[in-house]
């Protein structure tokens, strides 16, 4: 009867009973009762995402940092060295190297790179005796790698089909080696190219793509993407055009070779149309393409092979995957001003949020003290939702943002702090704008750290005074200034120079800034970039769709104070924070999905992501393996 029910309920609530032993008898289970948005999320398609399996992750925060069957046993950052990410320039004198240098011929680094991308294709797709592998050999050495993965498959027992899009005599000798050794082995290829000369063992296809390509993708498991690899100079047009149309309309596996075709191996940008890859090999190194946006997005599941080079051969190279700094542990008899103190220069009559966000951020990112200089009036507004933080009220102007008198105010507050962030919503009005040159540069000759933010950086772009002073400070590694500019705000602190081309030179604008201002510079996106002065480069691989929300970045610039407050270097410090503020909107996005997150969430979910950043075993695997991507084969 009813006691069957509610005694056992009663014996939970006492602890005297498990509560999924209580709850059985009214036919409920702790299990079904636990399931999450996140696990619902798990199971709906990302936009734009083509034929991926969807996998649910059901581990909530407590299994998370217990430990599950989904982890590794061991993880740490430091476990293997960050991958090196080349230019196109860089990897074509890496080629040249390894043979200068080590005598390793150019013929054997190709048939190092076929014959890796053979075998991770015949795990990753399941190749076996039998299975149907179509080859898209276009000119150049990515086609001859296309060659050597034929053989290797037909060698293995697959019926493979080559469709040559080259005039075979323009071939390097290595390629042209493979591409006879292909026609000797008896492997059919159809060629597309018409005006190469007729080939024994090559049919000429008469009726072009629309007649040859849709039939032979029917028949096929898996098509190879051999077709132009990074040495793309050009936007993609006439036959490579439209066979790359109807290779993205198929539904069956595509594997690229090196990178997508039509993806530009410097940049990432899209030359005309692009392949969309299931999965990617690299050779070498990944390169700038591979690893920026769009063209990540393009290459699926990604992995790169050394193709023989020796563990130092890349030592020159000076862009690589971000890797956090490794923290040490927290003092257990420290006290807030153990763990680092800033102040917050931020805020103005309708910009709320931005002060409140990063001030709240350095405190849940694990800094110790938050002080916040904002116009008085707006202070109330303020204290209601983040009340941890410590406010110091500014004089202001009539508009409400802060006044050229509050400069005094601020500097004396200042003095003993770790670190001071100044521009998150403070408004572009002129009197807050001089007021922000004149915090700037005497905190500048201080050496204070200062992490310029926002409408900060619109005061300082373009000052040639300020710049000269900054470049008048150069000592590599100790730099004490960290701007975080979006691509806009990037476009202004380099005199105006488009968007457009900063996205065709992403890499090279982030460190013509980072000279430029003698500064650490954060370029804010998908993937977001890190520079210093030397010439150091840092991708981040954290983050998602989600966190491009109004706020996020002023949860980031709280981060990074936090390491810096910490005592971290700047360049690492800026490294880490980015790297945890992704993570924090990877945890949002586990709980809530991308779509409905906001800089709230992110905020949030800092501090579990601390926990990940101090304990990697509790990430779980598809994060773990993002993260430290790519994976070497």
């Amino acid at each position: 009867g009813r006691s069957s029910i509610v005694a056992p309920f009663f014996l939970a609530l006492l602890g005297i009973l498990p509560l999924a032993t209580a709850l059985e008898p009214m036919g409920l289970r702790t299990s079904n009762m636990a399931k999450s948005c996140a696990n619902l999320n798990a199971q709906v398609r990302r936009f734009g995402e083509k034929k991926h399996k969807t996998t649910t992750h059901t581990h909530t925060f407590a299994q998370r940092i217990r430990g599950g069957t989904t982890f590794s046993s061991i993880r740490k950052w430091d476990s293997t060295p960050p991958a090196k990410v080349a230019t196109v320039k860089q990897m074509q004198d890496l080629d040249v190297g390894a043979t200068n240098a080590y005598g390793i011929p150019s013929i054997l680094l190709m048939e190092s790179a076929g014959l890796a991308s053979f075998r991770y294709m015949k795990n990753r797709f399941n190749i076996t005796y039998g299975s149907k592998v179509l080859v898209f050999a276009g000119p150049g050495n990515n086609g001859g790698d296309g060659f050597v993965v034929a053989r290797h498959a037909y060698a293995a027992g697959a019926d493979v089909k080559v469709v040559l899009m080259a005039d075979p005599q323009s071939y390097k000798p290595d390629a042209r080696t493979n591409y006879e050794t292909t026609i000797k082995l008896g492997i059919p290829i159809f060629s597309l190219n018409k005006k190469a000369p007729k080939q024994e063992g090559v049919s000429q296809v008469e009726g072009g793509v629309s007649e040859l390509v849709p039939p032979l993708l029917s028949w096929a498991d898996v098509a190879v993407d051999a077709i132009f690899g990074v040495g793309l100079a050009r936007d993609v047009g006439g036959t490579f055009r439209e066979v790359i149309e109807v290779l993205n309309q198929w539904e069956g596996n595509v594997f690229a070779l090196d990178i997508p075709s039509g993806i530009s191996g410097d940049n990432g940008q899209i030359m005309g149309v692009a392949v969309r890859a299931d999965s990617t090999i690299t050779y070498g190194l990944p390169k700038i393409g591979n690893m920026v946006y769009p063209g990540h997005a393009y290459g699926g599941k990604l992995v790169t092979t050394r193709i023989s080079f020796p563990p130092n051969h890349d030592e020159k190279v000076k862009i690589a995957m971000s890797r956090p700094f490794l923290l040490g542990a927290r003092d257990p008899n420290g006290h807030k001003g153990s763990f680092g103190q800033a102040i917050f220069v931020a805020g103005a009559k309708g910009y709320y949020g931005a002060p409140r966000l990063s001030s709240l951020s350095f405190l849940k990112a694990g800094g110790g003290y938050s002080r916040l200089a904002a116009p008085a009036s707006i202070i109330p507004f303020l204290a209601v939702n983040a009340q941890s933080v410590v406010y110091l009220p500014m004089p202001e102007t009539k508009s409400g943002s802060l006044a050229i008198n509050s400069q005094e105010h601020i500097l004396k507050a200042a003095a003993t702090q770790n670190v001071c962030v100044i521009g998150p919503g403070l408004s572009l009005d002129s009197e807050t704008q001089r007021m922000v040159l004149g915090v700037i540069t005497d905190l500048d000759a201080r050496g204070v750290p200062v992490v310029i933010d926002g409408d900060a950086i619109t005061a300082i772009a373009g000052n040639k005074d300020l710049i000269g002073s900054f470049g008048a400070k150069k000592s590599a590694g100790t730099h004490t200034r960290i701007l975080t500019p979006h691509l806009g705000e990037l476009s202004r602190l380099l005199a105006g120079k488009s968007v457009g081309e900063i996205k065709a030179n992403l890499v090279a604008s982030a460190r013509e800034a980072a000279q430029m201002y003698n500064a650490v510079v954060v370029v804010k996106g998908a993937h977001t970039l890190i520079a210093n002065p030397e010439g150091d480069v840092r991708i981040n691989p954290t983050g998602n769709s989600g966190m491009g929300t109004a706020g996020s970045g002023d949860v980031l610039t709280g981060c990074i104070a936090a390491m810096v407050a910490k005592g971290i270097p700047a360049f690492e410090a800026a490294v880490t924070g980015v790297f945890v503020h992704g993570m924090a909107g990877d945890v949002a996005a586990e709980r809530l999905g991308e779509d409905g997150m906001i800089a709230d969430d992110i905020l949030e979910a800092v501090p579990e992501a601390m926990v990940r950043l101090r304990s990697p075993d509790t990430l779980p695997d598809y994060l773990w393996e993002r993260f430290m991507q790519p994976e070497v084969v």
